[in-house]
């Protein structure tokens, strides 16, 4: 029975730095490939020590499974973050209103309004 946990445990360590190295190894790539500011990289670098530091709100030993539900919402809040700065990066004026006589991109193009057909230059 001894040796079973043994092995159980192993394979369950084994999974969880697997799993470690394929978060770091993606932080990497996506900090080169967007190349992030530096609140960027410090949040995704921070996200990673807290998964792998033993320090957490919630702990996994005398938890479990439920113990891993802090370090889920801390990778799941730097993704978003992450790619928040990602679309800032790819599309720095989203309202279109950067350019002057251009109309926003989300509002649909408006006809120019007109005057009744009886008043069109007439001076009062």
């Amino acid at each position: 029975m001894g040796d079973s946990f043994g092995t159980t445990l192993l394979v369950v360590l084994g999974v969880l730095v697997a799993l470690g190295l394929a978060l770091a190894v993606a932080a990497l790539v996506v900090i080169r490939r967007y190349d992030l500011p530096l609140r960027g990289t410090v949040a995704t670098l921070a996200s990673l020590a807290y998964v792998v530091s033993p320090v957490d709100a919630i702990p996994e030993i005398p938890f479990g499974p439920i113990g891993l539900i802090d370090d889920a919402m801390v990778i799941i809040g730097a993704v978003l973050y992450v790619r928040g700065l990602i679309a800032a990066r790819r599309d720095p004026d989203p309202a279109g209103l950067g350019h002057p006589g251009r109309a926003p991109r989300d509002l649909p193009h408006q006809p120019t309004p007109r005057l009744p057909r009886g008043r069109r230059g007439v001076r009062r």
